[in-house]
């Protein structure tokens, strides 16, 4: 799109206009204040009512988050809401920090991860160490669950440091038993209980039943890591009796799971399903979908050793269900809590843009009319520079666009059919085959086979519409390993030949180029029948070359071309390149692309 001179000059002196009209005696506003009250975020004069209100909800949700999660929650994301909407960081910080909590105690990682990354930018900002740290603590536990332990104990090592500097001993007992159990996951035992007896000291010279128990239900959870289950029953009497004591519903539930749990391996069946029934009771208090699926599990096979089918298939329907509702639950908070991180995102974009267009406006009433004329007669000069590099901004805004519709296609496909695949495949195992006929076996069988198979095409779809490796290391990179996957398949031979490309090249070049060989590659895999496929890419002075060729059969039609050879002359073209496509019957197809240098500069 191109502007005239006159509309230019026009535009110029009515924001110069403007700029002398919002700097005018007697109105001491900032373009910050200004522009803030543009978009509605000044402080006004509800923002004290509702900072009150962010408190009381944040108390509320504190209260409720040992007791019953589902209010837990619900005044937590208030908080979170009210905070966005005076853009008040603090507020922020409290709601993430008693989310993350929530989702630790729920097993969420993937979002706690997320809360834990944007704590940690906010508390470094605002200056708050100690919310930083319960961070480090968060990112600790979510590593250790995908068992990064290096990073998980840094991440730990680094919040001990910090609660020691606050002296927030509590706090401090809490990120020592963490590390704690990350040495038992990794069953290094010793060094766990020397961590759980450190931490134990300091929570009992505190007087801290909560903190108590919680060392002793760790300690019991490791007697079952060891088989050792008599004492892991004693370990978790104690903690239970603790969290009666201070009536920590989670505690206690989570007490129970573990000690009907322990009687199951036990083989005391009776007392398995005792304590399962209250667990289960005391989860649907709780409001915990996670902690009554553990317990409907442990009933369903303790009704099962005692030959009770009849109840031990109620309660395994049951838990086939509750691990739907555990799914569908954890698909949408993890939607509503990435909503909620983009809204805030776009809130704060628009401040910094409102502040910097009122910013820039002050600046040119200061300059006056005088730069005005001298920026209209630069705009005049550099009029067809200045075209040209919008044009160049719009391609690349183009790329960014596609690259990220292509990151997000991918992650859909990764994140919501795969997981429902993978979760498919999981159900599958759970079928005793033993009970089936040989014909249902063979049924089985062959709808096993083809959901995994369908899971692999999905991965590998997801990870062809984007790879990392093409942003994180470039063109060459991505089509070696490209390349190695397609040669897994072994139908064709694939070999990928480069000369020169010693740097890498623009986005937009890196971009067209991937997409190119993909598409080229996946027309010899479908269409060519060939056994042997070669890619050349070089680099000389003026030009940059591919070679894609194969010894298949040729196209019938050459005039004739698909969807897919019209979009790879497309990019060429985006590229001011050329192509030639060479084909005959029993000799294969050659495409060969050219494209100068001076475009890719």
């Amino acid at each position: 799109m191109t502007y005239s001179p006159q509309l230019i000059f026009l535009s110029l002196l009515v924001i110069f206009l403007t700029g002398s009209q919002c700097s005018s005696p007697g109105k001491n506003e900032t373009a910050a204040e200004k522009a803030a009250k543009v978009l509605n975020f000044i402080p006004q004069d509800d923002f004290a009512e509702d900072t009150v209100l962010i408190l009381k909800y944040h108390k509320l949700a504190s209260t409720y988050l040992f007791q019953d999660a589902e209010k837990s929650m619900f005044y937590s994301k208030h908080v979170l809401r009210l905070s966005q909407k005076h853009q008040w960081n603090k507020g922020k910080v409290l709601a993430y920090n008693l989310l993350s909590t929530y989702y630790l105690l729920d097993g969420s990682y993937d979002v706690l991860r997320e809360l834990s990354n944007e704590t940690m930018t906010l508390a470094h900002e605002l200056g708050l160490p100690m919310y930083t740290a319960h961070a480090k603590r968060f990112l600790g536990e979510s590593y250790s669950e995908y068992r990064q332990w290096d990073s998980a104990r840094i991440n730990y090592e680094q919040a001990i440091v910090i609660f020691t500097q606050l002296g927030a001993d509590s706090s401090r007992a809490l990120g020592i038993e963490n590390l704690g159990n990350s040495y038992r996951e990794k069953a290094m035992y010793k060094d766990a209980m020397r961590y759980y007896d450190q931490s134990y000291k300091m929570f009992d010279k505190m007087n801290s039943d909560w903190g108590r128990a919680t060392v002793l239900q760790s300690k019991g959870y490791m007697n079952v890591r060891q088989d050792n289950h008599v004492e892991a029953e004693k370990y978790f009497k104690k903690s239970l009796a603790l969290f009666e004591k201070i009536n920590n519903r989670y505690g206690q539930v989570n007490c129970l799971n573990d000690l009907s749990n322990t009687y199951y391996y036990q083989k005391q069946y009776d007392k398995s399903i005792e304590f399962g029934l209250k667990a289960l009771e005391y989860s649907k208090i709780y409001h915990s979908t996670q902690q009554t699926n553990w317990a409907l599990v442990t009933l369903s096979r303790s009704y099962k050793a005692k030959n009770m089918l009849a109840v031990a298939l109620d309660y395994s329907q049951k838990v086939n269900h509750t691990r739907r509702m555990i799914h569908d639950e954890s698909v949408k908070r993890q939607y509503t809590m990435y909503q909620l991180m983009y809204d805030n995102e776009v809130m704060d974009s628009e401040i910094q843009q409102k502040i910097i267009s009122e910013q820039r406006a002050a600046q040119q009433f200061l300059i006056g009319f005088s730069c005005l004329i001298i920026a209209f007669t630069i705009f005049l000069w550099f009029n067809n520079k200045k075209l040209r590099r919008k044009n160049a901004e719009i391609q690349e805004a183009l790329i960014q666009g596609q690259t990220i519709e292509r990151k997000r296609v991918a992650a859909e496909l990764h994140d919501h059919l795969g997981g429902t695949l993978a979760s498919l495949n999981w159900y599958l195992y759970g079928i005793d085959k033993k009970i089936l006929s040989e014909e249902e076996k063979k049924i089985y069988d062959s709808v096993h086979q083809m959901v995994g198979s369908a899971y692999r095409e999905v991965r590998s779809l997801s990870h062809n519409l984007m790879p990392a490796e093409l942003e994180e290391h470039g063109l060459t990179t991505a089509l070696d390993r490209l390349i190695g996957k397609l040669n897994e398949n072994k139908n064709i031979e694939f070999t990928f030949n480069i000369s020169g490309l010693s740097k890498r090249l623009n986005n937009k070049i890196e971009f067209e180029l991937y997409s190119i060989v993909l598409e080229l590659t996946n027309n010899i895999i479908k269409h060519s029948g060939a056994n042997k496929a070669i890619i050349d890419l070089t680099e000389n002075l003026k030009n940059i070359t591919m070679v894609v060729s194969d010894n298949g059969t040729g196209m019938i039609e050459p005039s004739r071309q698909g969807v897919g050879l019209k979009n790879v002359k497309n990019r060429v073209e985006s590229l001011k390149g050329k192509i030639q496509i060479h084909t005959e019957e029993l000799s294969g197809t050659k495409v060969e692309i050219e494209i100068p240098k001076v475009i890719i500069r």
